[in-house]
């Protein structure tokens, strides 16, 4: 595995953490051609470990019993909306409920490799409940930075399964740099892997998620047209995208899908880089969404990247559009 920057290409020491030291873009794990080429002979099933020669892990990875979640084809929504073939990914069947147990088996298993005394993250709820369940597995220390006012709910999975959770008020409102800063600084001093699961901080956690495409794939029999996601950072979505380029490297693909991006107006990073044309995503000063896991000022470039790439779009939705979606 070699690590390069996405955008000059320049290569990072393995490991390394944060943005390209050269020109600021994603630093990104590159496989050589024999470890994406096996993709095309792996079964599906559930575990991301099974995935390791295209992850930047050597070690073996937890396992709670995550990934390979139902592809559910939709019975009233799709044919309302004259799609024969609209599919719901249920990621909720992951062991904390949601898709960052792909994540935090992989972080768990990084903070092992590295030899590290425990983990770090900081996080809104669903990446704190699988960072923590996955150190819990692997016998590491867990130690939580959030923005207090968080759902209970989220907090009580990561207690339950032993964590440190440390209430730090405005976290998130000083920007990614000033994020980045603080979470690298406190990992040092504590001996502590970083496992922000976001890639412009740590971009090796965010390989988990792409096994998403993987399964896809394997069960579709063929990559989907287009597909859609909600966006906070940007990881899942990107990450996604990933995982198609790798196939289609592989030969499983012909034509990878469409990448269709869905953002709250009132938290709208990449929506609004995509509407300008930007080069990158700007930092808002304000994310005043009511739906809490994307409730975030800033996505990451190589969410945008992807939209490109893919010939895609964004979209911006009201929360109240969102929550009677949800309903029906």
């Amino acid at each position: 595995m070699r690590v390069l920057c996405s955008e000059c290409a320049w290569g990072a020491p393995v490991g390394a953490l944060g943005v390209c030291a050269r020109c600021g873009g994603i630093l990104r794990p590159n496989y050589p051609d024999e470890a994406v080429t096996a993709l095309a002979a792996i079964q599906p099933g559930p575990g991301i470990d099974r995935y390791r020669a295209v992850l930047p892990v050597s070690t073996p990875i937890p396992f709670l019993g995550e990934g390979d979640t139902p592809l559910i084809r939709s019975r009233k929504i799709g044919p309302a909306l004259g799609l024969q073939n609209l599919f719901f990914k249920n990621e909720g069947r992951n062991p904390t409920g949601a898709f960052k147990d792909r994540a935090g088996a992989l972080a768990a298993a990084l903070a092992l490799e590295s030899g590290a005394g425990g983990v770090l993250t900081a996080s809104s709820g669903n990446a704190a409940s699988a960072i923590s369940a996955y150190c819990a597995a692997a016998g590491l220390k867990c130690l939580i930075l959030l923005e207090p006012g968080n759902p209970p709910a989220k907090l009580r999975q990561a207690l339950a399964t032993g964590a440190r959770v440390v209430p730090v008020k405005g976290i998130f409102a000083h920007g990614p740099d000033a994020l980045r800063e603080l979470l690298l600084q406190v990992a040092s001093q504590l001996n502590f892997y970083l496992a922000f699961v976001w890639a412009p901080i740590n971009p090796y956690i965010v390989e988990g998620i792409k096994s998403f495409s993987y399964e896809f794939v394997a069960r579709l029999g063929s990559a989907p047209d287009a597909v859609v996601a909600p966006v906070g950072g940007g990881d899942m979505f990107a990450a996604q995208w990933r995982g198609y380029l790798e196939l289609k490297r592989a030969g499983v693909i012909a034509v990878p899908p469409r990448m269709l991006g869905a953002q709250s107006v009132s938290a709208p990073p990449l929506l609004e880089a995509f509407r300008a044309a930007s080069a990158r995503v700007p930092t808002l000063p304000y994310a005043n969404s009511k739906i809490s896991g994307i409730n975030v000022p800033f996505t990451g470039d190589h969410a945008l990247a992807a939209v490109r790439e893919s010939g895609g779009a964004v979209v911006g939705v009201t929360d109240e559009e969102v929550f009677a979606m949800q309903s029906r």
